[in-house]
């Protein structure tokens, strides 16, 4: 059974931020390639001009309307519900899952290092982050984006607490 902390154990809250798992990593850039691919095919279809380019067109047209369509919905489920979220406390870091229960918590008394990677590619660009504690697993989130807001504020938490 996952250990939790309470929210007077972690203390003030400090920020929330978005983050994701890496499933979340994964889907968009899945969503970002094959938005990419249906682009591609579509001025493929203008400039070749093959037999019924038109419904060729409109089908990829609509498929990548779907897939923005889709990401739209997601994004406003998630975001009522308190979803795919990084809470940065004074006493610890709390992440959400999807649909805003806490995924997992650790407070800086436990955290014996911090382990970051950063990638940036044309598809995507993300940070992703590894609290490592006593005795359990690490917390691990991905921060997406080429300079995220939580980057800056975990290091300075961190620091505090005695990490490099």
């Amino acid at each position: 059974m996952r250990q939790t902390w309470s929210g007077p154990e972690l203390g003030q809250r400090i920020g929330t931020y978005h983050a994701v798992g890496l499933a979340g990593a994964l889907a968009q850039a899945a969503l970002r390639t094959v938005t990419l691919l249906g682009g591609a095919m579509i001025v493929a279809l203008i400039w070749i001009r093959p037999n019924s380019a038109l419904l060729k067109g409109t089908v990829a047209a609509a498929v990548v309307l779907a897939l923005f369509g889709l990401r739209l919905a997601w994004r406003t489920v998630v975001a009522r519900l308190g979803g795919n979220r990084c809470r940065l406390h004074r006493g610890g870091v709390a992440v959400t899952g999807p649909f805003g229960g806490v995924r997992d918590a650790v407070v800086w008394r436990e955290v014996t290092g911090l382990r970051r990677m950063s990638s940036a590619s044309p598809l995507m660009a993300l940070h992703r982050v590894e609290l490592e504690r006593r005795g359990r697993p690490p917390l691990t989130f991905t921060a997406l984006g080429l300079e995220p807001a939580v980057i800056p504020v975990l290091l300075r938490l961190a620091a505090r607490n005695g990490l490099e």
